[in-house]
C-alpha cells in the first residue's frame, strides 16, 4: 500500500505557518473594522492586540507590516496572551519582524508551554529535539510533546503516535501508536485518519481490517485533501481483498486528487493509472503509467537511497507491464503483527456504516494477485 510520511514534516512545520493560520484570527470577516480593532488594542485588550498583530503580519484587512505585527504581538504577550507568546517565538525563530534569535524563540516557547499552550509545547519539543536555542535533550522533547498530545492537540497526538510507531526518541510501541492516531483522527486530523487506515490495512498495531481501513479512508476523502482522495482511490484499486475493488469510484477520486494537486506528483498519476486499469481502461492506464515513470525519473526533490529508488522504479515498471497485458494491479496480502488487539474506542464502522462485502462472482484473472506492496521511504 502506498503511504507517504511527508505529513510528519508538515506537523513539524506547523509553527512556520502564517500566524493567522496557526491561531485562527478571523481574517475572513467581511465586517472587519480596522479602526475599532485598533482602538480596542490601544486600550490594552490583549486579544485585540494579538489579532491586530496577526493581521499586520498577514496583510489581512490591513497593509502588511511585519514590524508593527511584532510590536502588537509583543504588547499582547506582555499581558500573558499565550498565543502571542508562542507567536513571538515563531517570529524570532524565523527572523520575521524581529532579529532571528533561536535562544529567544526557545524562551518564548517555554513561557507559553509552561502555561499549557499545546502548540508552544510542541514547538518547545522540537527545540529540544533539534537543539534550537537550547542543548539537545530527546527525553525533554518527548516530555513536552506528550504533554501537548494529552491536551487533545491533534497535530501533537499524531506526531507522538508516529514516534511511538517508529521508535523515534521513545520505545517502539505500535499498539500505543494506533491509539494516539485514533485520538488525532477523532479530533479531525486528516493525515491521522489516513495513517490509521494504513495501520488497519497492514495489520500494524491493530488487527488487519480492510473494512475499517476503507471507512477511515472514506472519512478522510470527504475533505478537500487531494492526498486523502488519492489514498482512497489506491485502496479501491489494489486492495488484496478483491471484494473491495471499485474501479469507477477509484477513478473518480483519483481524478479529483490529480485536479486538486497544486503540483503534479508521480504517485497520484500512478494511482490514477491503477484506478483506470481496475475500471478496465487499460489504454489510458498504460499512457499514465508511462508518464508516472518519467515523472519519477525526473523527480529530484525526494531524497531516496539508490536502493529504494531502484526498487520503486522497478515496481512502477511492473505495473506498466501488467497494464500492457490488460491486467489490473493487486497488492499482496500483508503479514500483520501478531497479538494486536482491537481499538475498542474506534466506532468508525458504526458511524460510517460500511457494509460487509460479498465475494465477487467474476473470476479473478491469472496473474492479477501478483502485485507487491509499495511503500515510499520515510
Amino acid at each position: 500500500m502506498k503511504q507517504r510520511c511527508l505529513w510528519i514534516a508538515a506537523l513539524l512545520a506547523l509553527a512556520a505557518l502564517p500566524l493567522q493560520a496557526q491561531f485562527g484570527a478571523d481574517t475572513q470577516d467581511d465586517k472587519f473594522d480596522a479602526s475599532a480593532l485598533q482602538q480596542l488594542a490601544e486600550r490594552g485588550n490583549a486579544d485585540a492586540q494579538f489579532e491586530l498583530g496577526v493581521r499586520y503580519l498577514g496583510g489581512e484587512g490591513l497593509t502588511k507590516d511585519e514590524k508593527k505585527a511584532s510590536e502588537w504581538l509583543q504588547k499582547s504577550a506582555d499581558q500573558h496572551n499565550l498565543a502571542a507568546m508562542n507567536a513571538l517565538g515563531t517570529l524570532h525563530e524565523e527572523g520575521v519582524g524581529l532579529a532571528k534569535d533561536e535562544k529567544k524563540a526557545f524562551e518564548w516557547y517555554e513561557k507559553a508551554a509552561k502555561y499549557g499552550f499545546p502548540l508552544a509545547q510542541q514547538n518547545l519539543a522540537e527545540c529540544y529535539e533539534s537543539g534550537k536555542g537550547v542543548e539537545k535533550n530527546p527525553a525533554e522533547a518527548m516530555k513536552w510533546l506528550e504533554r501537548a498530545a494529552h491536551q487533545e492537540f491533534a497535530p501533537s497526538q499524531a506526531l507522538y503516535a508516529w514516534k511511538l510507531e517508529k521508535g523515534s526518541g521513545v520505545d517502539k510501541n505500535t499498539p500505543e501508536a494506533a491509539k494516539w492516531y485514533l485520538k488525532a483522527a477523532q479530533n479531525g486530523l486528516i493525515r491521522a485518519m489516513t495513517h490509521l487506515a494504513y495501520m488497519y490495512y497492514t495489520g500494524t498495531g491493530v488487527p488487519l481490517d480492510y473494512r475499517r481501513a476503507e471507512a477511515w479512508y472514506r472519512r478522510a476523502a470527504r475533505s478537500e485533501d487531494p492526498w486523502a482522495r488519492n489514498d482512497l482511490a489506491w485502496f479501491l484499486s489494489v486492495c488484496p481483498d478483491e471484494t473491495f475493488h471499485d474501479g469507477p469510484t477509484a477513478v473518480e477520486f483519483a481524478r479529483s486528487a490529480v485536479d486538486k494537486m497544486q503540483k503534479q506528483d508521480y504517485q497520484v498519476v500512478d494511482t490514477l493509472a491503477a484506478a483506470l486499469a481496475r475500471d478496465g481502461k487499460f489504454g489510458e492506464a498504460v499512457q499514465l503509467q508511462t508518464k508516472a515513470l518519467v515523472m519519477f525519473s525526473e523527480d529530484k526533490e525526494k531524497e531516496y537511497t539508490d536502493e529504494d529508488r531502484s526498487k520503486l522504479e522497478k515496481e512502477l515498471g511492473e505495473r506498466l507491464t501488467k497494464y500492457k497485458e490488460q491486467r489490473a494491479w493487486t497488492e499482496k496480502h500483508p503479514k500483520p503483527e501478531t497479538g494486536a488487539k482491537p481499538l475498542v474506542e474506534d466506532r468508525i464502522l458504526q458511524e460510517e456504516i460500511i457494509p460487509r462485502r460479498k465475494p465477487k462472482t467474476t473470476p479473478k484473472r491469472e496473474g492479477d494477485d501478483e502485485g507487491g506492496s509499495r511503500k515510499p521511504v520515510v
